[in-house]
C-alpha cells in the first residue's frame, strides 16, 4: 500500500475511532476533512463501495459554512451514514494543487470548472472513476428541504454504483 494512502487512511480511522483527546469536543471529530489526493479518495471509495460527496467550497464562503454546519457535519454526527457515503471538502479559492483521480497533478480551480461549478457551496456525487453519478446541488435550497435533496442524491448515487456492481 502507498505510504499516503496509508496516512490517509490511518487519519481517516483516527478520527473515527479514537477517543476524544484532553480538550477535543466530540464536535471537532465530526468535521469535514478537507481532500488533497482524489486518487486515495477514489480508492477508498472503490474499496468500501460508497459514492463520494465532495463539497466544492471557499474560505469566505458564508453558505459554505452553512452548509457544513448546518447539513454536512449532522450528516456524521447522525452516524448513519457511514457506510453510505464520504463526504469531503475542497476549498478552490487557494488553488492548491491536487492530485486527480488518474495521478495527475491539477489546481482545485480546474476542478471547479470540470463539474461546470460557478457557484460554492456546490455539492457534487461522484463515483471512484470522478464521474457524477447523481445531480450536483448548487448552492443552498430551502430550509426545511435541503437535508433531503442531499439524502435523495445520496440514494441515487448509492443506486447507481449499485447498478454498475450488478452487471
Amino acid at each position: 500500500m502507498p505510504f499516503h494512502v496509508f496516512t490517509f487512511l490511518t487519519l481517516g480511522l483516527s478520527l473515527y475511532l479514537i477517543p476524544a483527546a484532553p480538550g477535543m469536543t466530540e464536535d471537532m471529530r465530526h468535521i469535514i476533512i478537507e481532500v488533497h489526493d482524489l486518487q486515495a479518495l477514489a480508492e477508498q471509495a472503490h474499496d468500501r463501495k460508497l459514492p463520494i460527496l465532495l463539497m466544492l467550497s471557499q474560505d469566505d464562503c458564508p453558505y459554505c459554512s452553512i452548509m457544513e454546519e448546518n447539513y454536512l457535519r449532522p450528516l456524521l454526527r447522525s452516524g448513519q451514514y457511514q457506510d453510505k457515503v464520504i463526504i469531503r471538502k475542497i476549498e478552490i479559492d487557494n488553488d492548491r494543487i491536487l492530485t486527480d483521480f488518474d495521478g495527475k497533478q491539477l489546481k482545485a480551480r480546474e476542478l471547479q470548472s470540470r463539474y461546470h461549478s460557478s457557484v460554492t457551496p456546490t455539492l457534487i456525487f461522484l463515483n471512484s472513476d470522478g464521474k457524477e453519478i447523481a445531480a450536483k446541488l448548487v448552492g443552498i435550497g430551502t430550509e426545511g428541504f435541503f437535508a433531503g435533496d442531499i439524502d435523495n442524491a445520496i440514494d441515487v448515487a448509492r443506486m447507481y454504483l449499485q447498478s454498475k456492481m450488478i452487471k
